[in-house]
């Protein structure tokens, strides 16, 4: 092996965790962008009784602002099972993108994270209304550095009239949604 291919492996591989890094962290944020706008619509738009999305969407949004502490008490299927449901077509187009090229491998890299992100956000959200020494001490160190959504930071959205902050993985983009969002308040 001479030292430019050494050198290029070592490239390759330096460009390689430079792509998942940049595509974990935005998917993560993407992840609380569709979190947030699928929170937003559910609270919005439709009802209980709508075909589909009703029963299984609509209906646990609604019920949470009635009784917001409820999610705490949720075993893992019920916090996290509809999330799951939701995001198998995702994972299947991302598991069937080609990987050709650094730009199709960051594309699916990043299309991953934001499923898992998304699946991840229903937890989170249900951490942030949980009794603070209920917490596993690893997830209140990722509250408390702003990795993940705060306690803090989710009660704002349960002030009536239930009109902001509806991003529930890190909410990290809170503050660009409620702007984005005013118009529809």
């Amino acid at each position: 092996m001479t030292r430019t291919t050494r050198y290029t492996t070592g490239q390759r591989r330096l460009e390689t965790a430079a792509i998942g890094a940049f595509a974990a962290l935005a998917g993560w944020m993407a992840a609380d962008l569709c979190r947030g706008l699928v929170h937003w619509a559910f609270d919005r738009f439709g009802s209980v009784r709508t075909p589909v999305v009703g029963h299984w969407f609509v209906r646990p949004f609604r019920e949470h602002h009635v009784d917001a502490d409820r999610i705490a008490h949720h075993d893992f299927i019920e916090t996290n099972g509809a999330s799951c449901v939701a995001a198998l077509p995702a994972v299947l187009a991302a598991a069937l993108m080609p990987l050709s090229s650094p730009a199709w491998a960051f594309l699916q890299a990043l299309a991953l994270f934001t499923v898992l992100g998304i699946l991840a956000a229903n937890q989170c959200h249900k951490w942030a209304h949980m009794e603070r020494e209920r917490v596993p001490q690893l997830v209140r160190l990722a509250q408390r550095w702003r990795l993940i959504l705060r306690p803090e930071e989710h009660r704002m959205h349960h002030r009536r009239p239930f009109d902001t902050h509806f991003c529930t993985a890190s909410g990290w983009l809170n503050s660009a949604l409620n702007s984005i969002l005013k118009p529809w308040r």
